[in-house]
């Protein structure tokens, strides 16, 4: 061993510079180099589990959080329902005759049974079943011999509260429970709440981008699952996944729905999106990591000769750098290795500035996905309720004129929010404006006509939203509000050709001058909403799309609407 040894440094003692050099190099800086490399590597690979970890259970807490908030929607409407006094009346009552009995249902409880589905989309149907329902009113007040023989009914009849009732074979959600209201008349009522099943748990399949599967249960079992994972060897059942979580494993979160008390469980694939973008990170680390070692040993054979000078102002040029002035003052047209590293020294500087600017404005970008994010979050749930209670007071106080115009609101906010879509159907695009029209016929008591000719085949494209009302409001108060000697009148119609869709929205009224026309759509027009109209379609459809404006004073102006014939397709706004 001593032998070898001996001639170990016998062999570096008789070695050229340049080699000891290399050898050196490779002991002492490209070992630790490597070996920190892979610790670094390990590290941030934990680092970066854990943050997906983390960021899986965020979208099930928000999935689950979205839940809740539906479910304490549809449990407060229940309660308003089973404790509304008018509604008791109206079923506990004993008809004269049967007349008596339909007058009654018909023009009382049918609209504020009716405004329920109006102002919450995703009620499929409201029953309420008695004993002195002796025949069935539609779907509205039904005989209660029809669901005693249901497996849920005795569950109703003992429950004061709102239950549910979740078959995931037979898709179907209901919001069942007794109704105490009747129950101080001596009356036995169920309140029956037919929803939606996918609308209710759409909160769980939005997040498309994941690599994941969902199961939801109650007490009985499974009511909902989902899955969009990759590869099907990754699929699990419920019998496994409840297993893994008892073990605690990090493959499989739960959360619990507070408002409901349903079991949520979340599992992830073993091969996760982030670990293929892991191990394609490694095989670029060991490319470049190879690129550089290749580069080192070759700068090293010319070290000797050219190190010490160039070096030295190399040096001070990243202490200069390193106390925050990116400026590179050593340059170098030699084309051996240290001039090779002096100017790749300089790209590196520049990337440096570069990537500076570039993380910046990707913090700026972060921010406004994070406020985005929380106006998502916004839940136009309570301004539908609010609408929905004012619809409510107004049916039972007679005020025929409020309950249409709060429902002509609640039409006008739905159908503007749109789900967060920018596109729309043209028949929805119009009934938009029509709730708009209903609430300014209303506000300036009819003194104006409206007429819309629009056929049924155009009304099947599509169009960007929210564009017929600001375009309306214009002709109504710079047009037609204008008249002194004579009625106004409001039209809206459509033609289309093989390619193309045009809406035009004339108004008779006082018209403008060449000079309000021009400048009606430029940058520095006062009317915005016309102006944001023109821009919006021009940056969805190009340049060739928008809105044209003709007008005579004193006879009145159109304004046309081109789009790109495209029938509508729904669209999920979250993806």
């Amino acid at each position: 061993m001593k032998t070898f040894m001996n001639k170990i440094k016998t062999l570096f003692r008789d070695m050229k510079v340049r080699k000891k050099i290399i050898v050196i190099y490779v002991f002492v800086e490209l070992l630790p180099l490597v070996l920190i490399v892979a610790v670094a590597y390990t590290n941030i690979a934990h680092l970066v589990t854990q943050r997906e970890i983390e960021n899986y259970q965020n979208v099930l807490d928000m999935a689950v959080s979205n839940v809740d908030s539906d479910v304490k929607v549809y449990n407060n409407l229940s309660n308003y329902i089973s404790y509304n006094d008018t509604i008791a009346q109206i079923v506990n009552t004993n008809y004269g005759n049967d007349y008596d009995a339909y007058e009654q249902l018909t023009t009382t409880l049918d609209p504020m049974i009716s405004s329920v589905t109006n102002f919450h989309t995703d009620v499929k149907q409201v029953t309420i079943y008695t004993k002195n329902a002796t025949i069935a009113h539609g779907t509205t007040w039904l005989p209660l011999k029809e669901i005693q023989k249901k497996s849920w009914y005795k569950s109703a009849l003992s429950s004061d509260t709102p239950r549910w009732i979740i078959d995931q074979k037979q898709k179907t959600v209901l919001n069942v429970r007794r109704m105490p209201t009747l129950e101080r008349q001596n009356q036995v009522g169920i309140l029956v709440i037919t929803l939606d099943y996918n609308d209710l748990f759409k909160s769980f399949d939005e997040s498309e981008k994941y690599n994941y599967g969902i199961y939801v249960a109650d007490e009985h079992g499974v009511i909902y699952s989902h899955d969009n994972i990759l590869d099907d060897q990754d699929l699990l059942s419920f019998k496994e996944v409840k297993k893994l979580s008892k073990q605690k494993n990090n493959r499989v979160l739960m959360a619990t729905s507070k408002e409901a008390g349903w079991k949520v469980y979340f599992y992830r694939s073993r091969l996760s999106l982030t670990s293929a973008h892991m191990e394609r990170d490694v095989l670029f680390l060991i490319f470049a990591l190879g690129i550089v070692v290749i580069l080192s040993l070759i700068a090293m054979h010319w070290m000797s000769k050219y190190l010490v000078d160039r070096i030295e102002a190399l040096t001070k040029n990243a202490e200069s750098i390193q106390e925050g002035n990116l400026e590179v003052t050593v340059k170098s047209n030699d084309h051996d290795e240290i001039g090779t590293l002096i100017r790749s020294f300089g790209t590196m500087v520049e990337k440096i500035k570069f990537l500076i600017e570039e993380v910046y404005e990707a913090k700026l970008n972060q921010k406004n996905y994070e406020m985005r994010a929380l106006q998502q979050q916004i839940n136009p749930h309570f301004l539908y309720n609010t609408l929905s209670m004012i619809n409510f007071m107004a049916i039972e106080s007679g005020q025929n004129d409020i309950s249409k115009i709060t429902l002509s609101l609640s039409d006008f906010y739905r159908t503007a929010l749109n789900k967060g879509s920018n596109i729309c159907s043209i028949a929805d695009e119009l009934k938009n404006m029509n709730a708009y029209l209903d609430i300014q016929q209303m506000m300036h008591d009819y003194e104006f006509e409206v007429d819309i000719t629009v056929d049924d085949e155009i009304k099947g494209y599509e169009t960007p939203n929210l564009i017929l009302q600001p375009i309306v409001e214009n002709a109504i108060g710079h047009g037609i509000d204008l008249l002194e000697d004579r009625k106004g009148v409001l039209s809206v119609y459509a033609t289309a050709t093989e390619d193309e869709v045009y809406i035009m929205v004339e108004d008779d009224g006082v018209g403008m001058d060449e000079e309000t026309k021009e400048h009606m759509l430029s940058q520095n027009s006062k009317g915005y909403g016309m102006r944001n109209v023109n821009q919006r379609i021009k940056l969805l459809y190009g340049e060739e799309y928008g809105l044209h404006i003709e007008s005579v004073v004193g006879e009145g102006t159109v304004v046309t609407i081109r789009l790109p014939k495209r029938k509508f397709v729904k669209r999920d706004p979250q993806r």
